[in-house]
């Protein structure tokens, strides 16, 4: 695909947050299979630039821009326009950059999750309800008493000045300078500005990839930033970009219940504020309370950033905690979106399934026999992506070394689903697209079984499909992919993903192993991948 990227122009932030270079957000560095070009947008001229990146006719957008009302940034507005076109794009929402962290405070008040800092006992933290960078927080946004809390509504009123008049105008309020009077008359009731209980313990983020609908939450990291006195657990704007400061992954071992705990409230959030549909997920920041529990104090709707390999804002969690990592992310939202909206991805599906119907009940045998029984000992639950008429779950039975406990057999043809009999093991049976099953799926199995159906997805689904796959088996992904000759009448459909396949990073853990098969049908070129789990090393999360 072409992929164009927009992003808001980083010279123009109101802040120095670091180096420019730094903040570029390039996921093109990360994939070869698609042609990615970045357009750097700026507010006043926003509308122009995308028209004409839209007249270069891309196949996809991302959407970066992140600038609210109080900023110089593209943001709300440009990413209205760029909405109102009706283009396939996955990114930050208008909606969602009108919004302050009040209303996804009231969100989670109403659903009763996440757990949200109070709002009454000292000592008290105050800063501004929509900034970024940690934008005027100081050692004076700690407030332990009153008085404090007083004086910083004063100091901060000062400095929010210009912010309150740039949103006024924004807004078309027609007294800019009355706009702002208001707000400071208001104090520390005022909307944009958070007063909230100061959570003391230490803070931590974790990202969450939406999967269709579905979240999944990345590995936890916890800040770290450089050491100064007493303010050491506020992350001023100074100490966010400090060469010291940055993120670091907390090892399941460490501590499994905090770091089970703490993608859990991360899920809540993403869930309470839905952010699967930006077709992206969110980043959520926690504090840990002095009960242990994990409080949410920010969602930020950029998941992933794309910064440079080595850099200080490295996205270390997708490159360990992402199956297919970055690439896989790329494809991932593009998937999500078509998942969403694409009728054409429905037709194709709907010509594939009529294809299947129309073959003779004894074509299909013969095109499906394949002996999987012989590659590994399978034992307990397991699901069959594009299982066709069920000769994978006699091959299964027919091996009594395999012990299947719950078989779900999924297929997009009625007719083959329709001659399963009692014979072929299968417990469940579901008509539907292999990405769309699976992602709804979220209960873990054992096995994940494919045997020559990925041939029909294209290259984003297949790596949507292959990191959901290696996300919900506990033990062992098989694929195999059957040679486009003994596919004859499909060729218009088929792609050859054995390369994708050999080139989708896999997380540690995971092992490629060269199985022993036999009893493949006569003269048929396959090639199989099977993966194995060390399940030494996941211990027991993956239950």
């Amino acid at each position: 695909m072409r992929i164009c990227v927009f992003q808001s122009c980083f010279e123009e932030l109101q802040a120095s947050v670091g180096e420019a270079q730094e903040l570029c957000m390039n996921p093109g560095v990360f994939t070869t299979q698609h042609a990615v070009t970045h357009k750097t947008v700026h507010k006043n001229t926003a509308k122009e630039q995308i028209d004409e990146a839209v007249k270069e006719g891309y196949d996809f957008y991302l959407n970066f821009m992140w600038g609210t009302h109080d900023d110089s940034l593209a943001g709300v507005d440009a990413i209205r326009y760029l909405e109102s076109l009706n283009l396939p794009f996955a990114g930050v929402q208008s909606s969602e950059r009108a919004q302050s962290k009040w209303d996804f405070f009231a969100q989670a008040k109403a659903a009763g999750s996440p757990l949200i800092p109070g709002t009454e006992i000292f000592p008290l933290f105050v800063k501004p309800a929509s900034s970024y960078g940690s934008m005027f927080i100081d050692e004076h946004s700690l407030c332990r008493n009153k008085q404090g809390l007083e004086q910083c509504i004063l100091r901060l009123n000062k400095l929010m000045r210009p912010v309150r008049l740039q949103r006024a105008q924004a807004l078309g309020h027609t007294d800019p300078e009355q706009y702002a009077d208001s707000r400071e008359e208001e104090g520390q009731d005022s909307t944009d500005i958070v007063v909230q209980e100061f959570i003391a313990g230490e803070e931590y983020s974790v990202v969450v990839i939406a999967m269709g609908e579905t979240p999944f939450p990345l590995i936890p990291q916890r800040a770290k930033y450089k050491q100064v006195g007493d303010s050491a657990r506020i992350l001023t704007l100074e100490l966010k970009f400090d060469a010291e400061s940055g993120y670091e992954l907390l090892h399941e071992d460490e501590d499994p219940a905090l770091w089970k705990h703490l993608q859990d409230t991360a899920i809540e959030a993403f869930t309470t504020k839905k952010m699967y549909t930006n077709y992206m997920g969110c980043d959520v920041d926690m504090r840990i309370g002095q009960d242990g529990r994990a409080y949410v104090i920010e969602v930020d709707p950029l998941p992933v950033f794309f910064y440079p390999t080595g850099s200080q804002l490295e996205d270390t969690d997708v490159k360990h905690g992402f199956p297919g990592s970055y690439r896989a992310v790329v494809n991932t939202y593009i998937t999500n979106y078509f998942l969403e909206n694409s009728a054409l991805g429905e037709a194709r599906s709907g010509e594939l399934a009529a294809l299947f119907d129309q073959m003779p009940l004894k074509a299909r045998l013969v095109q499906e026999i394949m002996d999987i029984s012989t590659i590994a000992p399978y034992n307990g639950t397991a699901i069959d992506l594009g299982c066709g008429t069920g000769s994978g779950g006699l091959s299964l039975k027919s091996n009594p070394r395999n012990q299947i406990t719950h078989l779900v057999g999924v297929d997009i043809s009625k007719t083959s689903l329709d001659a399963h009999t009692s014979e072929t093991g299968y417990n469940q049976l579901v008509q539907n697209r292999m990405e769309r099953f699976l992602a709804k799926q979220t209960v873990m199995v054992d096995h994940i079984f494919c045997v020559s159906a990925l041939e029909f997805l294209s290259v984003e689904e297949l790596d949507f499909v292959l990191a959901r796959c290696f996300q919900l088996a506990r033990c062992s992904v098989t694929l195999i992919l059957k040679s486009s000759g003994s596919l004859e009448r499909f060729q218009s459909y088929i792609i050859d993903h054995s390369q994708n396949i050999r080139t989708f990073q896999v997380q540690q853990g995971w092992s490629l192993e060269t199985p022993r098969m036999s009893g493949l049908c006569s003269e048929d070129h396959h090639t199989c991948f099977f993966f194995r789990r060390d399940m030494k090393i996941f211990g027991d999360s993956s239950s």
